[in-house]
């Protein structure tokens, strides 16, 4: 095993929390390939690379970062060979990186972490001002190309195999954005799908497609709203995308003079509601449905059926998620207050507002099988998940959910966190579910993170594979096969 340490990443003075809380503490190191203790036995036909990507440096030796979202990102590579199973750990060397670690202390501003310029030199690029190209939540393909994103308008290059960090991707167009949402869509054809924000007197959403060997965002349709609503994602059909407009909407010049941190410049507005826009593929037309404000980070899918569209969402009834995820809070085991709602909103041609459908909750960090995506319809879908009584301090249990009949078959282990499960299908399979979940988690007792491989229609537990180190909680994953 070959080690590479970094002496970027030492907390600064402090107790770390015990137990399964370790994973939002700093001190991962980078490690070079090296082999992972297997317990069971793995499918056969298990061939390629899990990619969790997701914050790892959050303490730095002149000040640190507020909240779960704000950590200087790390990425991680376990490789399914034929003999065996190895791991390797990169930091992204983005800019934010790069400048943080020289300065011992946050270089620019973050989710929840405010920005160290003054108002003065804030002044001097008020018409480009700085923003992270900290890309610690998505990973994303165009073509063969690999890259990194957050919500900023930034895809930070990297290699799958060996996790070095390439060039940021030059665009060679005049798509004025400030916002991006952190999970695009590579469709079948390599091509690269996503929704910038223009901010302004009035904001601009702004659907966008990027073709593989292209440096081009080619613009397909836009919407106008007087604030944007606060947007991780969005969600694709054949025909359409679809974009949810949150009720956490945007301060424009709060962006440009405050020196806030990024989710301090949107404020909860509940009076005016949420809506849900389709922008037709083909030619770009918006349609626009009304429905009560919420919240929301992902969707579980959406699919056409007839002359409706169907959107499948986890949404929230208020903003207090994300005081939720402050460190302060993650780090002395509080309980979570806020709780996800499963919602099916169906958008009718002739309606001015959206049907609703609560089919369940607890249930956060979904996925479909990828081939299903967008087309039919998925029956069933997978996501992390807490107690609906309310006693999880977080995620804590894997699920299978019957997207028809709402029946759950749960895969746990104890006093463990639990994240997004990554589904990988077998080969050649045609059944929805035939196929493993790859599951990072962090039990109390564990000496480091342990990967579940998860048998995705039974939930039984086929192996599990043991970490050199505590991996820091992260948000998505990919297979690079």
């Amino acid at each position: 095993m070959s080690v590479v340490l970094e002496r970027v990443s030492t907390p600064t003075p402090g107790a770390v929390s015990p137990g399964r809380l370790r994973g939002f503490h700093s001190g991962a190191r980078e490690i070079d390939s090296t082999e992972m203790h297997v317990e069971g036995r793995l499918p056969s036909w298990l061939r390629g690379g899990l990619l969790l990507n997701g914050p790892a440096l959050w303490d730095l030796p002149r000040g640190g970062y507020r909240h779960w979202f704000d950590g200087l990102a790390m990425l991680h590579r376990v490789q399914f060979n034929d003999a065996q199973v190895r791991y390797c750990s990169r930091f992204i060397r983005s800019e934010d990186y790069k400048q943080s670690v020289a300065a011992g202390a946050p270089a620019f501003s973050a989710f929840d972490t405010r920005d160290p310029e003054s108002f003065v030199e804030r002044l001097k690029h008020l018409n480009k001002p700085r923003v992270t190209d900290n890309p610690a939540v998505v990973m994303s393909r165009i073509g063969a190309r690999w890259f990194a994103t957050t919500e900023s308008p930034y895809l930070v290059g990297f290699d799958p195999n060996t996790l070095e960090t390439l060039p940021r991707m030059e665009f060679d167009d005049e798509l004025d954005i400030q916002i991006m949402a952190a999970h695009g869509i590579t469709d079948r054809h390599g091509s690269y799908w996503n929704v910038g924000i223009a901010l302004g007197q009035k904001c601009v959403y702004k659907l966008f497609c990027v073709h593989p060997g292209n440096h081009r965002r080619d613009l397909v349709g836009s919407i106008r709203v007087a604030k944007a609503g606060y947007t991780h994602a969005f969600a694709m059909t054949p025909q359409h995308a679809l974009i949810w407009e949150t009720a956490m909407r945007a301060q424009p010049l709060g962006f440009m003079f405050s020196g806030r941190s990024y989710i301090h410049n949107f404020k909860w507005d509940a009076a005016h509601g949420s809506k849900l826009h389709s922008v037709s593929l083909a030619d770009g037309r918006v349609k626009t449905w009304d429905m009560p404000a919420m919240m929301c980070f992902h969707a579980v899918q959406a699919y056409e059926r007839g002359d409706e569209i169907v959107a499948e969402l986890c949404i929230y009834d208020d903003a207090t998620v994300f005081d939720d995820l402050l460190l302060e809070r993650l780090r002395s085991d509080n309980v979570l207050r806020s709780m996800p709602r499963l919602v099916r909103y169906r958008l009718q041609s002739g309606r001015s507002d959206a049907l609703l459908e609560t089919f369940g909750e607890g249930f956060e960090l979904p996925q479909v099988r990828p081939v299903r995506f967008g087309q039919s319809g998925a029956a069933v879908a997978w996501g992390a998940g807490m107690d609906t009584g309310r006693s999880s301090t977080f995620l804590d249990r894997t699920i299978r959910l019957d997207l028809a009949s709402g029946e759950r078959r749960i895969w746990q282990r104890p006093a463990a966190v639990q994240l997004e499960p990554l589904f990988v299908a077998r080969p050649g399979s045609s059944a929805e579910d035939d196929g493993v979940l790859l599951v990072p988690t962090l039990a109390d007792d564990d000496a480091s993170s342990v990967i579940g491989v998860i048998d995705a229609a039974t939930m039984e537990c086929l192996a599990t594979l043991h970490a050199p180190q505590v991996i820091p909680f992260g948000f998505h994953a990919a297979w690079a096969g």
